[in-house]
């Protein structure tokens, strides 16, 4: 039978360390001046404080830890009978402090989640002449953030449904295998784990449909086939215990987890680069720099800032989707544009991605119930950890197409200096052009003058009343 601890303990612990992950998550940001408000479309009165989620996880944990106490010394005659209560009651206390009009986790903070993952739920919007459809515009970066964070509690939300379909065989007195066996057999349990990933699925359609740009809406197809391969993890999982079990034979079961294998493994690459190249922005190859002058215009060789910025997009509409390869990157295989130091961290970040990937991987194997079902308990908290991590660079990548520069230093001047063994300097200026959507990575131009001693800034150009105008 399957540990009562792994699944009543497991999903609660993981969100625990998923509110505290949230409020480092939040330190940093603002340590950084991140622009929350901008990236999330969130009110400067209606983000929540690193304390406040500090406190609330805090306040979880103690009552998590209560329900152990009582659970092991089964102190309490009903939940030491009837041990899904245990998951039961952390989630009407949390639903009740989410709902309840108390000043817990910022009244503000609350209603704004509430309206946001009702948008992630039902992505539909009202018009007078056809009624209900979907939304009118691509999916905004808040929904898509919290969906993806959804999807690493998926195995939560499988293991609620558990629970609830445990308690209602106690409330009616009646205990059967599918009891016994914490719901195995039954559909809803695979359908509750498979929700976060439909949702993504939805998001990544509707951005599709509702993308202006052929570039944007190829990626927001190469997304949904992430999502679908999650899916596919699941249902594979899924169909050798619902279809008829006790019948199967042993090389069927054989040929059901291998390609439940190979299912898993193709999601975990394919989310591994996904997460890297797309969510992060990195995996940008070192092109390095030829010597000499170059055929670019240089912004000594301008005449004028209309030259600069016809220069500038000349290179823009030359260069690749993803990075800009016509021009070297003093970060190699990172990024242009780096807002963490030291860069050791983005490489510290891609291992423990990595190894994390696998080991949520490793806990759907069939030997996990051999060595020992808690080891799910542990892949839960490993996965919301990594999305914690994830979140770090997230959101710093989506400052970094929103053309964000940080303090003190100024949008028109913003250039990144490295010195090289010859004692020369690079700058390195962000784009002039901002991404349309949240799928268009900006690219970012090095800007390099024929004198290696002075330093050229790239101004940036907005244009208001139909006059260009420098910012």
């Amino acid at each position: 039978m399957p540990s009562d601890v792994s699944y009543f303990f497991g999903g609660p612990l993981a969100i625990n360390m998923f509110i505290a992950g949230g409020a480092l998550n939040l330190m940093i940001f603002r340590s950084m001046g991140f622009p929350l408000e901008k990236v999330f479309g969130i009110h400067a009165d209606e983000v929540p404080s690193p304390r406040g989620l500090i406190t609330f996880s805090a306040f979880l944990t103690t009552l998590l830890g209560a329900l152990y106490y009582v659970f092991k010394l089964h102190s309490i005659a009903l939940i030491g009978r009837c041990h899904e209560l245990v998951l039961v009651v952390y989630c009407v206390v949390v639903l009740a402090l989410l709902t309840l009009p108390c000043n817990v986790l910022h009244v503000k903070f609350r209603r704004f989640l509430g309206r946001t993952l009702r948008r992630c739920l039902f992505p539909f919007t009202w018009v007078s002449s056809g009624g209900i459809v979907f939304a009118q515009t691509e999916t905004p970066f808040v929904e898509v953030y919290i969906a993806d964070g959804l999807t690493s509690m998926s195995k939560i939300f499988g293991d609620v449904a558990v629970a609830i379909l445990m308690m209602r065989q106690s409330v009616v007195g009646v205990r059967d295998d599918m009891y016994t066996s914490k719901m195995k057999h039954h559909l809803l349990p695979y359908l509750a784990t498979a929700s976060p990933y439909m949702i993504r699925g939805v998001q990544c359609l509707i951005s599709y449909h509702r993308a202006a740009l052929v570039n944007d809406k190829f990626l927001h197809v190469l997304n949904t086939f992430k999502y679908g391969t999650g899916l596919c993890v699941i249902l594979v999982g899924a169909l050798p215990v619902l279809l008829s079990p006790s019948s199967m034979s042993d090389q069927r079961l054989l040929d059901t987890e291998t390609l439940f294998l190979l299912c898993a493994c193709c999601n975990s690459l394919y989310s591994l680069f996904w997460d890297v190249v797309m969510d992060w922005g990195l995996g940008q190859p070192p092109i390095p720099a030829t010597g000499g002058t170059t055929d670019k215009p240089s912004a000594h060789n301008c005449d004028t800032d209309h030259d600069l910025k016809q220069s500038s997009k000349a290179a823009t509409s030359s260069s690749p989707p993803l990075w800009n390869a016509t021009q070297p990157n003093l970060h190699a295989y990172l990024r242009h544009t780096l807002l963490y130091q030291p860069k050791t961290v983005y490489f510290a970040a891609l291992a423990i991605d990595a190894l994390l990937r696998v080991l949520w991987v490793t806990s759907n194997w069939h030997w996990v119930d051999v060595v020992g079902a808690d080891f799910k308990m542990v892949a839960q908290v490993a996965e919301v950890c990594r999305r914690c991590m994830w979140n770090f660079f997230r959101v710093e990548w989506q400052c970094v197409k929103l053309g964000w520069l940080p303090p003190p230093v100024t949008r028109s001047t913003y250039y990144v200096l490295k010195g090289d063994e010859d004692g020369d300097e690079s700058l390195l200026a962000l784009s002039a052009s901002v991404p349309t959507s949240p799928t268009s990575p900006p690219v970012p131009h090095l800007i390099m003058s024929n004198d290696k001693h002075s330093v050229t800034t790239l101004h940036h150009h907005v244009k208001q009343g139909g006059v260009d105008k420098h910012v």
